[in-house]
């Protein structure tokens, strides 16, 4: 099911039994920039039980090349508020922030956020900046929508 809130493109998945099984969430910034909150529980195969996980991530235009698994330092901020540092995993074009925990903390920030800027690094720790122009009203919006839909896919996980 697709949505919009916006500026934000917001899909909802359902698995075959019509139980929220993923959702993703995205917003264009500048330069071809794209921000993306990502929640699921995926199974690779039928017999296993699903993995939940939570993802806040940004892809763009330029390589990034490939961090080691503990991932590269990242600072982010919101509205012109102090620099936050992040662990983000990075592959070929995007990073990642991959601990549900930041996750939830980013989001939670998110929701009152005019701007975000995150500072990715290339493989030669250059560093590049994405901006990100944000309604908060939208975005408060979002951020809600987003942590009731990872909530209910993260308890049909623990199933």
């Amino acid at each position: 099911m697709a949505t919009w809130f916006g500026s934000w493109d917001y899909v909802l998945k359902h698995d075959d039994e019509g139980q929220p099984q993923a959702v993703f969430v995205r917003l264009r910034g500048e330069n071809g920039s794209l921000l993306w909150l990502t929640c699921q529980r995926f199974a690779s195969e039928s017999d296993q039980r699903p993995i939940p996980f939570t993802t806040v991530a940004v892809a763009q235009k330029q390589f990034l090349g490939r961090s080691d698994p503990n991932g590269r330092s990242t600072v982010y901020w919101f509205d012109n508020n102090g620099p936050e540092v992040g662990q983000w995993i990075y592959r070929e074009r995007h990073g990642q922030m991959p601990d549900p925990a930041q996750v939830r903390d980013f989001v939670e920030k998110l929701a009152g956020a005019k701007s975000l800027t995150i500072e990715l690094s290339n493989y030669r720790y250059e560093t590049q900046q994405h901006e990100f122009r944000l309604d908060p009203k939208d975005t408060s919006s979002v951020a809600d929508r987003f942590r009731k839909d990872c909530a209910d896919i993260l308890r049909e996980s623990d199933r």
